[in-house]
């Protein structure tokens, strides 16, 4: 058989000599960058980079089959001519400014997340108008964009020569008879690489991450953005698991009663007259327990935080659900296990779930969800809209009461301002209140009013923190002065943690989170250092009003239930689940596998959470770890959590 020269595969090996180099500068970059997280075995920095190179085929594979798809159909006449030549050149300066432009944002993005491209960098493609001015403001975009084009220029400048060279004539059907394996390797890499078991090559997730690409992880994420849980995750018969999770919630809440025999819906029933209690419900972004002097931290950035802990009830051993606001809100919204894929928030079908307010609107209470960003972000006012809050976000704000504002949203301050102003609305219309707030100023870019406290504005996350604190002592002083201050519960608590990556598949320290109940006339200050979860909050918080009322919860009431809590928590990334209890972990991950570990956690810090697998362990809470998330999953997907009866889908 004749072959014919085809001018694309030759170019090829300079392409991926480029890519894979480029690659290889940033595997180095994130080496030194987690040193201190990494044990430097030499097998396994060979197995990451040799990997990491296979990485790199694979991706230039499928970059460049679009361009090998490109040279079949067009005529050789018009390919071989000077005009598409010079095309050519601009088309491969453009390539090379794309690559570089990826390195340096996978830079960026692992210095906030501490991994490559995955779902998030997903979304933050959907909602570009946050992501870029959070860019523009965080960063010195213009000499950062310089650098990339002069970078692209010099390596443009020694290696265009010939990068697409003219071919000779060739029909169509020769074209298709030149020896090129691309287009087939492309379709095997589709329908047999799973990344996801391929890239786990060491027990150090740094390790993983580096061996992997960020171009081709970013492509498979949004490939993989819908997860079936019955599909891809272990299981038990659903009756069994029904069964074990409402026999772990009585044994929690020996007082309630269920009633059915397929779901969790049941009856809490309180002892004494309900307290019409106002709530202002304060969740914090990315917060973690150690910024709090409390939990170690010596550079004093929660004065005021640190005052209210021992002036109200303080959990000191609370496990956040994730590592994303949304699954946060999920969690102190509809107090659910994290089932794996996007937040309950971000899903169809999500209106007119049983929520944290409901209870609280069916006596009548004025139901708020206040932001300082648009709240089209992330599905934040579909989802609170449809299950019954007056939406309040940076739209509703009048310019008057705007002091100052990023890329993300209003200052805490205005924030605070703003729910006051509702609070007092509510209060003059004779009305109780419940107002789920949502702060955004510990955020990158970490700006911030000036000579507010004394860290300088974008100084870091150090400085953000310390705001967000000052601005909730100004709430509680300004609030001080009403009259419907001393009849209100001020609930602190953070949606998830400052960072999420650790040096094991799901490090247990970074989803450690404080939370503070306040209302100095209403609640005695006490530590509570029981292990919970963030899904007992809501729950919680509701026993503290006393009322009685129906429950589609997951939560418990940890106060009222002291004696029987199981001292459990849920955590997760986006595709891993975890049940913690009794110091193991029980991972639930894809492909129907479930890994257990020995927990030891003592402070904080990477070295702080050390997880080795475990030899011994309760067959029982396996299987009640696959039976919460599995039941959690059947019931949202099959309606079980909405309302009945009523429709609370719209706000007030």
């Amino acid at each position: 058989m004749k072959f014919y020269k085809n001018p694309f595969q030759s170019s090829f090996t300079k392409f991926f000599t480029i890519f894979a180099f480029l690659n290889f500068v940033l595997r180095i970059v994130f080496l030194i960058w987690q040193k201190n997280e990494i044990d430097f075995a030499l097998i396994e920095i060979v197995k990451s980079f040799a990997l990491g190179a296979f990485f790199d085929f694979i991706t230039l594979c499928y970059i460049t089959s679009i361009f090998y798809v490109y040279f079949i159909f067009i005529p050789s006449s018009v390919f071989n001519s000077r005009i598409h030549q010079n095309i050519n050149k601009i088309l491969y300066y453009i390539f090379i400014s794309i690559i570089i432009f990826s390195f340096v944002s996978e830079i960026v993005f692992w210095d906030e997340f501490q991994v490559r491209f995955n779902f998030i960098a997903v979304d933050y493609l959907i909602y570009t108008t946050e992501v870029i001015n959070n860019i523009v403001e965080s960063y010195p975009v213009l000499p950062i964009f310089s650098g990339i084009f002069l970078i692209a220029y010099i390596l443009y400048y020694f290696t265009n020569k010939k990068i697409i060279f003219p071919s000779q004539e060739l029909t169509f059907y020769m074209k298709l008879k030149c020896k090129t394996i691309i287009p087939v390797l492309c379709l095997i890499f589709f329908l047999a690489i799973d990344s996801s078991k391929l890239s786990k090559i060491s027990d150090n997730s740094y390790i993983n991450e580096i061996s992997t690409n960020g171009i081709y992880q970013l492509f498979s994420a949004y490939r993989n953005n819908k997860v079936n849980f019955t599909q891809l995750y272990s299981s038990i018969d659903d009756d069994v698991a029904f069964k074990m999770v409402r026999d772990d919630i009585s044994r929690q809440e020996p007082g309630s009663e269920f009633l059915d025999q397929k779901t969790i819906s049941r009856n809490i029933k309180s002892h004494g007259r309900e307290k019409k209690y106002n709530v202002i419900f304060i969740t914090i972004e990315s917060f973690s327990a150690d910024f709090m002097s409390y939990f170690g931290n010596k550079d004093n950035i929660t004065p005021n935080l640190d005052d209210l802990a021992k002036k109200g009830l303080f959990f000191t051993n609370l496990k956040a659900t994730g590592t994303r606001t949304v699954r946060g809100l999920e969690a102190l919204t509809l107090s659910v296990p994290p089932t794996p894929g996007n937040s309950i928030v971000r899903r169809q079908n999500n209106e007119n779930l049983f929520n944290i307010s409901t209870p609280f609107k069916d006596r009548g209470y004025d139901v708020s969800f206040i932001y300082g960003g648009y709240g089209y972000f992330d599905n934040m006012n579909y989802f609170y809209e449809n299950n019954g809050f007056k939406i309040v976000d940076r739209a509703k704000f009048d310019k008057s009461e705007i002091t100052f504002e990023n890329a993300w949203g209003v200052s805490d301050e205005d924030l605070f301002d703003k729910t006051i102003k509702e609070a007092d609305m509510s209060y003059e219309n004779g009305n109780n209140f419940f107002s789920f707030v949502m702060t955004t100023s510990n955020h990158r870019p970490f700006t911030y009013p000036d000579n507010k406290i004394d860290i300088p504005s974008k100084s870091g996350r150090g400085g953000a923190v310390k705001y967000t604190d000052y601005a909730i002592a100004q709430l509680i002083k300004k609030s001080q002065q009403k009259k419907w201050f001393d009849n209100t519960i001020f609930v602190f608590v953070a949606d998830h943690c400052a960072g999420s990556a650790g040096n094991t598949d799901v490090p247990l320290w970074r989803y450690q989170i404080p939370a503070i109940i306040y209302a100095p006339k209403i609640i005695k200050p006490r530590i509570f250092d029981k292990n919970i979860s963030q899904i007992d909050i809501a729950p919680t918080l509701i026993g503290l009003v006393n009322f009685s009322y129906d429950t589609k919860f997951y939560g418990t009431d940890v106060i009222k239930n002291e004696k029987y809590i199981a001292n459990r928590a849920f955590v997760s990334t986006y595709l891993d689940v975890g049940f913690y209890k009794n110091n193991k972990l029980f991972l639930l991950k894809p492909k129907k596998e479930i890994k257990i570990f020995d927990v030891n956690i003592n402070g904080f810090g990477y070295m702080a959470s050390r997880e080795v697998f475990s030899k011994n362990y309760s067959l029982q809470d396996k299987d009640l770890a696959n039976a919460y998330y599995q039941s959690a999953y059947f019931f949202y997907e099959n309606g079980l959590m909405k309302n009945k009866n009523k429709d609370v889908s719209k706000g007030n």
